[in-house]
């Protein structure tokens, strides 16, 4: 067995247990008995140890740097070797007890919150936050370069190059160019989207959700639908996608967009190289390029008109009494009204970057300590009523609605406003190349799949992110095209 050959089959082995720690978190997720929980957590560290030993194995460690500079290795090899080989190098000065510290917090963080969230009670989930901020940070300040911020570090772990000092920048650009855009609206004649808030049951609401799934051809094949909580995408392989959604039965459309998004990511798994299966190729894509293809799916798709020409009478269909008398233009206005609001994954398209605002100044705040963790909430509130003038009546819409901090999935939020300026790029290049509407209205989705396969998906973590924003488009990155497509598609709703 040669060098190479070596590395491929420790990143085998890491796969494998990837492989059983994701099914741990899928089962996790759908609220097991709680009185094996103390069993679970126990056994699942027992394993965790064990990957972390394999995963920083000295003798791979030394094979990694011998081969860096190796000529002989092909340009795919060299990219995976210098992969790992960051990883290692930023990871290898972690104590074991300092991350078995930080993953018994985690643990308990996820299912207290989702014992907590259904209550409304922060304060009881609180410590349980606090220890995952603390267990996290003391275990990323060994992998800090000397004089290197902490936050800085965990904002460029989800996509190089993109520092507070970029992320600043890049927001001050959104509220400059969006705020005014928010306020226009707001002196214009409402519209009035009170008949997507009656009682729809869940159980028809399930029924047009197996048709969107039919519409974009998410294959049982390759993937599954389930509930959970709060709506994310796992892959447990490229041929075994499963992703979840949320049913509220007095908002009809939020769950058909939750289970678009999430499509988007698992198209992405789905479509990357066969020969990347199981290695970090595959395994840790940017999370803005990655939140770029489930936004495009979700705003630029599902949420365009000829997507709803086609859709909106099977939705009719199934709520006659309810959708009858309501047109397809009128459904399209409603569902394109723009309103600030407490929920982010309910926010309209306008104000939704407002949300994504709020959570990385909080972040920075507590991270830096410019803020003691004690005030964050009260800090969650009045920024709420400061960007968006709303006031959260309850923990759960507030402080509590999503997931992320309790999973620790901390720098994370960003990418969501990135990957939407990404999306609306390549979109824009897309359009050029293929005619997308005609597609969607001939119920033809998987040749936009097809696009995005060509030219996003197939590379996974070959490239840069930002490199496969210039071979997709043509151009380097310009946050200009994500305004540009706001301003245009609004202007026309709202007869500005």
């Amino acid at each position: 067995m040669n060098k190479m050959e070596t590395v491929n089959a420790w990143e085998k082995k890491l796969s494998a247990y990837q492989y059983a720690f994701t099914l741990m978190g899928l089962d996790n997720n759908q609220n097991p008995p709680s009185e094996g929980r103390e069993y679970r957590n126990e056994r699942r560290a027992i394993l965790m140890r064990e990957f972390y030993e394999v995963l920083n194995d000295p003798k791979i460690y030394e094979l990694l740097k011998e081969l860096k500079d190796d000529p002989e290795l092909n340009e795919l090899e060299q990219r995976k070797v210098s992969l790992h080989l960051k990883r290692l190098e930023e990871g290898k000065d972690v104590p074991m007890e300092v991350r078995m510290k930080f993953q018994k917090a985690l643990s308990e963080s996820q299912y207290m919150w989702l014992k907590y969230k259904k209550e409304g009670n922060y304060e009881a989930y609180a410590p349980y936050l606090k220890a995952v901020f603390e267990s996290y940070e003391e275990m990323m300040r060994y992998e800090l370069s000397e004089g290197e911020d902490l936050f800085d570090h965990l904002l460029t772990s989800h996509i190089a190059g993109f520092d507070s000092a970029k992320y600043d920048a890049f927001f001050e650009e959104v509220k400059k160019e969006l705020i005014p855009l928010i306020q226009t609206i707001k002196k214009q004649k409402q519209i009035d989207d009170s008949f997507l808030k009656k009682y729809y049951p869940a159980q028809k609401q399930r029924l047009f959700n197996e048709e969107i799934r039919n519409y974009v051809h998410f294959d049982p094949s390759w993937g599954k639908i389930a509930e959970s909580e709060h709506p994310l995408t796992t892959t447990v392989a490229r041929g075994d996608i499963r992703f979840t959604t949320k049913y509220r039965e007095n908002d009809l459309v939020q769950a058909t967009f939750s289970t678009i998004h999430e499509s988007g990511h698992a198209y992405f798994n789905h479509q990357v190289s066969p020969e990347d299966e199981g290695t970090i190729l595959a395994q840790s894509i940017s999370a803005a390029l990655h939140e770029s293809q489930s936004r495009l799916c979700e705003n630029h798709l599902g949420r365009s008109y000829p997507f709803w020409e086609v859709n909106y009478p099977k939705l009719q269909k199934i709520f006659p009494e309810e959708l009858s008398e309501i047109s397809l233009n009128t459904f399209y206005r409603a569902i394109s009204k723009v309103e600030p609001s407490l929920v982010r994954t309910e926010a309209d398209e306008v104000t939704y970057p407002l949300h994504i605002i709020i959570r990385y100044e909080i972040e920075k705040a507590v991270f830096r300590h410019e803020v003691a963790f004690e005030d964050m909430r009260d800090l969650w509130n009045r920024k709420y009523e400061e960007y968006l003038g709303v006031k959260a009546e309850n923990d759960r819409d507030g402080i509590l609605q999503d997931m992320h901090w309790p999973y620790a999935y901390f720098g994370y939020f960003p990418t969501y406003l990135l990957g939407s300026a990404f999306a609306a790029q390549f979109d824009t290049a897309m359009r050029k190349e293929i005619d997308v509407d005609t597609y969607l209205r001939n119920s033809e989705y998987p040749k936009v799949m097809a696009w995005l396969k060509e030219h996003i998906h197939c590379y996974g973590n070959r490239i840069d992110p930002l490199e496969v924003i210039k071979a997709a488009t043509g151009e380097p990155f310009d946050p200009q095209y994500y305004f540009r497509y706001l301003k245009e598609k609004y202007a026309k709703i709202y007869e500005l």
